[in-house]
């Protein structure tokens, strides 16, 4: 019998550093084009990987279809990293095939810049990243531009979308028979479907940005799902509801959609201390509810009396009378509304006002003199006009001709900085700015001179102003004497209106 429990322990004492040897195996693999690393495309590294192993890509252009049907690591080389010459470019080199394609669980792919040529064609002619049939995935920090479709999860559970760039496709994200997946931290601007969800449950989008697509999310025929914090900014439609049920969409800020929330043939969805400021805010064809127990929403275009000063109006908010469409509890509006001298208008001013309320002025003076101001909040940009001209400059870390403007700024803010606020913005910390900005390329410079109408007023090089941010901003690295030229206008036009 003693013989048998020792031969019992010997078996689970193998099995053990079987195991542990099994890990300590885990190799790491690196990939580099020009011939310096272990391979010299992805999927060669991929091929003669083991489960548990990573994948280091050195900078370069990579034309590959990618399969991946181990449990891999996969990331952008850390040790070169910030410029633009050091990206990790991953094209396609035949549209028919996703470009990463995973098909096993427990898979990482982080940092890659993926490239498709945008069709419009064939909607399901090229992806950038698919998931089938996975578990436990993370996709992260991936920018993914002009792709038919972005970020494909089929079939899948439990995996994680976090901090990506999706843009110029015709679908963002998509989640399709797919439940418990986390998307999080993602910019999906200027497709025609920004996230989508078809027959999905369980799912949560948090702290999302969605804008400037025709839909920015689009549920449909889904159940069950969660989303919280997320931004959802010029849209034709911010929120589509089809056939959609038992969603919860809570604390999202719906800002200037042409329709905050439109629900079709959807019921049982719950909509709580959400903003509205959009041209309509909500379309309800349903029977959904729009408060929880304590709280409704934030309707720009409803003011009413809060006689207990709980912060909830005493009067409903209809939506749709004939469906019983009503909140019961909307949300006091926040928003002076003026006299008729004031020249915003009230839903901008409205807007305007929520933004200072959601990213709220740092204490003490904004007006950097001989510094260049870190923005992080478009509050900073209202309190400092309040002190002169605004110089703005949006730009990244990893953006050489942006690097190439740090001392032209430093430069500006020494001779300029006791007349105007010279201010930078990195769009990657900040993507909810580079939304609001419109970025399209950067470095994206122009100077701020005042707010018209709830809008933005800039200095033109020509000396005139505008509201047309397009026409007044200063696309790419300029001579330090082109920016200085605009500011020199700005001055001048705040001098005659002091005058005036």
């Amino acid at each position: 019998m003693k013989g048998k429990i020792v031969h019992v322990i010997l078996i689970v004492l193998l099995s053990i550093l079987g195991a542990a040897s099994s890990q300590a195996e885990a190799a790491i693999i690196t990939v580099n084009n020009n011939g310096s690393g272990n391979y010299t495309s992805i999927q060669e590294a991929v091929n003669s990987a083991q489960d548990g192993d990573t994948i280091l890509v050195s900078p370069g252009v990579y034309r590959e279809n990618i399969k991946i049907n181990k449990e891999l690591t996969i990331l952008s080389n850390p040790i070169l990293s910030g410029s633009q010459i050091n990206r990790i470019y991953v094209i396609g080199a035949g549209p028919d095939n996703a470009i990463f394609s995973v098909n096993s669980s427990n898979v990482t792919i982080s940092g890659f810049h993926i490239a498709g040529v945008f069709s419009r064609k064939d909607i399901y002619n090229e992806v950038g990243l698919y998931l089938e049939g996975v578990r436990n995935c993370s996709l992260s920090n991936n920018t993914l531009m002009l792709n038919d479709l972005g970020i494909v999860l089929n079939n899948s559970q439990g995996n994680y979308v976090n901090g990506n760039l999706v843009s110029l496709g015709s679908e963002g994200i998509i989640l399709d028979n797919s439940k418990e997946n986390v998307l999080s931290n993602n910019l999906v601007v200027k497709n025609n479907q920004g996230i989508l969800l078809n027959n999905s449950v369980n799912n949560t989008l948090v702290n999302n940005t969605a804008g400037s697509n025709e839909v920015g999310v689009f549920l449909q025929t889904s159940q069950g799902n969660k989303l919280v914090y997320n931004l959802i900014l010029k849209n034709e439609y911010g929120i589509h509801c089809q056939a959609a049920g038992s969603n919860i969409l809570t604390n999202n800020n719906l800002y200037i959609n042409g329709i905050g929330v439109y629900l079709r043939g959807s019921s049982n969805n719950s909509f709580y201390e959400n903003e509205f400021i959009n041209f309509l805010n909500a379309v309800d064809e349903g029977n959904n509810v729009w408060n929880s127990s304590s709280a409704g929403n934030f309707w720009d275009n409803y003011t009413g009396a809060d006689v207990d000063e709980n912060g909830i109006i005493d009067t409903q908010y209809v939506i749709n009378q004939t469906t019983g469409a009503i909140d019961y509890m909307p949300m006091v509006n926040r928003i002076s509304s003026g006299n008729s001298s004031e020249a915003l208008s009230a839903k901008y001013n409205a807007l305007s006002t929520l933004f200072n309320r959601k990213y709220p002025v740092k204490s003490g003076n904004t007006l950097g003199k001989g510094v260049v101001v870190e923005a992080t909040e478009l509050g900073q940009v209202n309190t400092s006009l309040e002190e002169g001209p605004v110089f703005l400059k949006l730009g990244a870390e990893w953006c050489r001709a942006c690097q190439s403007m740090k001392p032209i700024l430093d430069e500006l803010a020494s001779k300029y900085g006791d007349k105007a606020t010279i201010m930078s913005i990195n769009i990657n910390k900040n993507p909810q700015l580079a939304t609001y900005f419109d970025v399209g390329y950067i470095p994206d410079s122009s100077v701020i001179v005042g707010i018209e109408n709830g809008t933005y007023v800039y200095m033109q090089q020509d000396g005139n102003i505008t509201t047309d941010r397009v026409r007044a901003r200063i696309v790419g690295l300029e001579n330090k004497e082109v920016f200085e030229k605009v500011l020199e206008n700005a001055l001048v036009y705040e001098e005659k209106g002091k005058i005036g």
